[in-house]
């Protein structure tokens, strides 16, 4: 998937955050608006620092990236909503059975996924080995998303749009005029939007600091089955 924003985190107080989201690529036409969006950018930047990448910007290494998403207060929450999300793994052998939480052992007694989860299971496929055990992929579930979203995103205002033409809504322009914006123009000359949200709780947060920045193919879009 292609990048369509880059996030820049200015402030984390609490249980707010404020920074600015800039287009990079003319097929997001549009600033993301409601609850899904900055759930996914929180959740997105958490699940890069525990699978231990490096962000365009950063105060903290990638070891100190890894801890704090290792160490953080949501860290289930987030395991839950990337699953909700992306689709969660289960785990197999190489004949399809299912096997022990955290070990690689089959289950007793024997039973395959595809009969345990066979209502459930992704509707492409998706199935593979991630060089420590077998695994097959189940649907997403948007609709559970968006609930969390819902729960945990309060507010999310976005202030006036940047290095657009006078009295132009982003979303108005065509494409190749949206392109003519972001051509070869540096980050900060491209069109870009303050935005300031607020949480249900502080642990959503505690991960984050002020000085990240980094590039997502996150858009407030979720997944359709």
């Amino acid at each position: 998937m292609t990048d369509l924003f880059t996030v820049s985190i200015d402030a984390r107080d609490d249980r707010t955050l404020r920074g600015r989201v800039h287009i990079i690529n003319p097929d997001a036409c549009f600033f993301p608006r409601g609850p899904e969006f900055p759930m996914q950018v929180i959740m997105d930047a958490w699940w890069c620092m525990n699978e231990g990448f490096s962000f365009e910007l950063a105060p903290f290494s990638r070891d100190e990236g890894k801890e704090r998403a290792t160490e953080s207060s949501a860290k289930d929450e987030f395991e839950e909503l990337y699953d909700f999300f992306s689709g969660k793994k289960v785990r197999v052998d190489a004949g399809g059975y299912l096997l022990e939480d955290g070990s690689k052992k089959v289950r007793t007694p024997q039973v395959r996924a595809s009969e345990v989860y066979k209502d459930d299971l992704h509707p492409y496929g998706g199935q593979g080995f991630d060089g420590d055990t077998h695994y097959i992929m189940l649907k997403p579930k948007p609709t559970e998303f968006r609930k969390r979203a819902q729960e945990i995103i309060i507010s999310n205002e976005l202030g006036e749009q940047h290095n657009v033409p006078t009295g132009v809504d982003i979303s108005d322009l065509f494409e190749d005029e949206l392109d003519g914006l972001l051509r070869d123009r540096p980050l900060e000359a491209r069109p870009y939007a303050e935005f300031t949200v607020e949480v249900s709780g502080a642990q959503y947060l505690e991960h984050l600091s002020g000085g990240m920045r980094w590039s997502t193919t996150y858009s407030g879009a979720l997944p359709r089955f």
